[in-house]
């Protein structure tokens, strides 16, 4: 079996190792609308490292001022000033962490905006190359991922090395021996750190990549459930899912093994640093240069200097896991398929024809020509249809005549313009899509033919008139404010259609593509749709693929296109006489339609 998560899997990867300080920089740039709230963070910091050192000086002062005495007498003031202390290391610890979440929430909130944007923007060919699971990955988890370093990782970095400069510098002020022992085992600290760094970074990156190809890959297998049941797949799906887990699990032991070694190596130079300081502390004490309440003072602030260093490793978790979501987002912001306006684009103004002229296209670069050389004309308000075999070519055209994709030779104008000059919005406002596939989006029948026009009653009316949605909307529970569930489920495949005709008619557009609207749905409803098209076509532009050749007999020109090209063109009637591809065409449809009668 091929690699199931090779599909999934290749394109999360990247081409070489990040650019750390450029990824973090541009990441702090996020941050930078936010810089009121980052300035009293930092001093909220700086006050609790302050606030970090001064319970050793209480406890130095309490035992050796009053406990070494035996009596706790003219104690009261300091205790009090030590619960003072407490109170006021929560008061900042709150007020720093409610900061903290606003400012990182704030600064996601504004990058999935952008990610969002950003993919509104992006081309179909984009879209087909991307599967949605690996997009909603970049839009929701990574970002999440971003938060949490925000929160956990580098705001907390830059806190616990306040903190530790304060200790540090507490120890030398107090005792310039006993601070050299507690840091001579830094540099041991410092290699082991950097050994963990170098073999837990590539298997945070692999694990990041292998969660993404799980995401994209549930998300396909779960959209295609009935397919996979019908056709008894599940075993193999099964198998396939199993296989990505398998490779998700690897990478992310790996990421264990490195904890496992890291966390116990920190603990023994703990171990091995407290023992130093107190076979040195010994020695003082002995000589009587060293009181109890320093030591013992000294042993708690060292606690307190292995805790962050102790807790490197989770932060750098969060860091590692925070970089690799990073450079997905950022190489998903800088992609840069799109359909871009010209400067100075015109708004177009349909006159007289739309016209192909020697257009040629290929959905790859240096792929296979789906079109080729191509010429034609629809002028204003005359029904043009489109026929041929399953791929040659005829789909292409609407994608072409609408702007989601460019041709890759020739031109098509409109009234003389080429389409490329003409501005993208007020271009597809021109035109009436209607596809055999409708998509439905989740919410109310109404909602699904406005989406988000604007409600005007007067066309909805109309649009519902049209269309023939009358009946359906007397028969369903609520009427047009009916829930039609996720992707129109609770409506049949002839009801989405006659949905997509009234969501095309209240848009009111100039020129209507029909795209084998009618190839999927049972006669009646073929019959109904057939007197929408009918109805309105004498009124519109009309532009026709055709899968049913005895839907488009009176259309006024008919082009019959094979491997891309038009091979004959002309009246229903013309084209029959010429006893050619179309007549072809006619009969074999003729004889399978007779044939399943």
């Amino acid at each position: 079996m091929a690699d199931a998560s090779s599909t999934f899997f290749h394109s999360d990867q990247v081409d070489s190792r990040p650019m750390k300080h450029a990824l973090m920089l541009r990441l702090l740039g996020y941050l930078k609308p936010y810089w009121p709230g980052l300035l009293v963070l930092l001093l909220l910091m700086a006050a609790g490292a302050f606030l970090e050192v001064m319970p050793s000086e209480f406890t130095l002062r309490l035992i050796d001022h009053h406990l070494a005495n035996g009596s706790l007498r003219g104690a009261g003031p300091l205790i009090a000033a030590f619960s003072g202390l407490l109170l006021l290391g929560f008061v900042v610890a709150f007020a720093r962490f409610a900061l903290l979440a606003w400012v990182g929430q704030m600064a996601m909130l504004d990058l999935r905006m952008q990610l969002f944007s950003h993919l509104m923007r992006r081309s179909t060919h984009f879209f087909h190359r991307n599967p949605v699971g690996r997009l909603m990955t970049r839009v929701i988890s990574d970002v999440q991922n971003l938060n949490e370093m925000f929160s956990s990782g580098f705001v907390a970095i830059v806190g616990d090395a306040l903190s530790l400069m304060a200790i540090v510098i507490w120890m030398f002020i107090k005792h310039a021996g006993l601070a050299a022992v507690a840091l001579g085992i830094m540099p041991f600290l410092l290699i082991a750190t950097e050994i963990f760094r170098r073999h837990a970074s590539e298997a945070f990156r692999e694990t990041q990549g292998r969660y993404a190809a799980i995401q994209a890959f549930l998300q396909e297998q779960l959209s295609g459930m009935s397919l996979l049941q019908l056709n008894e797949q599940e075993p193999r799906s099964r198998s396939s899912f199993r296989e990505l887990n398998q490779k998700y699990l690897d990478a992310f032991i790996r990421t264990i093994l490195a904890y496992a070694v890291f966390f116990p190596v920190v603990e023994f130079i703990t171990a091995g640093t407290l023992a130093a300081l107190i076979l040195y502390a010994g020695f003082k004490l002995q000589a009587g240069t060293l009181t109890l309440g320093l030591l013992l003072a000294f042993i708690q602030q060292s606690g307190r200097f292995f805790r962050p260093i102790r807790e490197l490793a989770e932060r750098y978790n969060i860091m590692q896991t925070a970089m690799a979501s990073s450079e997905r987002i950022f190489k998903l912001l800088d992609n840069e398929e799109e359909i871009r306006e010209a400067p100075g684009a015109m708004v177009p103004v349909f006159q007289h024809q739309l016209r192909f002229e020697d257009v040629s296209f290929a959905y790859e670069e240096n792929g296979r020509l789906v079109v080729r050389n191509l010429s034609g004309e629809i002028p204003k308000g005359k029904r043009i249809a489109v026929v041929g075999h399953t791929g040659a070519g005829k789909s292409t055209l609407v994608n072409l005549l609408m702007r989601f994709y460019d041709t890759s030779e020739g031109t098509i104008t409109l009234d003389g313009i080429d389409l490329r000059r003409l501005r993208l919005k007020e271009l597809r406002a021109l035109f009436g899509l209607v596809l055999q596939d409708v998509f439905i989006f989740s919410g109310s029948l109404e909602e699904n033919i406005t989406l988000g026009r604007g409600l005007d009653a007067r066309r909805l009316e109309s649009a519902l008139e049209q269309s023939q949605l009358h009946d359906l909307v007397d028969r369903l529970p609520m009427g047009i404010q009916t829930q039609v569930g996720e992707r129109g489920q609770k409506l049949s495949a002839g009801e989405r259609q006659l949905v997509a005709f009234a969501r095309m008619l209240y848009e009111e557009p100039r020129i209507l593509l029909l795209d084998e609207a009618t190839a999927n749905i049972d006669s009646e409803t073929e019959h109904k749709i057939q007197q929408v098209i009918e109805h309105v076509s004498h009124r519109l532009t009309t532009f026709t693929i055709a899968h049913r050749l005895s839907t488009i007999k009176d259309a006024d020109e008919i082009w019959v296109m094979d491997q891309g090209q038009i091979a004959e063109r002309g009246t229903h009637d013309g084209l029959m006489a010429q006893d050619g591809h179309y007549a072809k065409l006619v009969r074999l449809q003729f004889e399978t339609e007779e044939s399943a009668a």
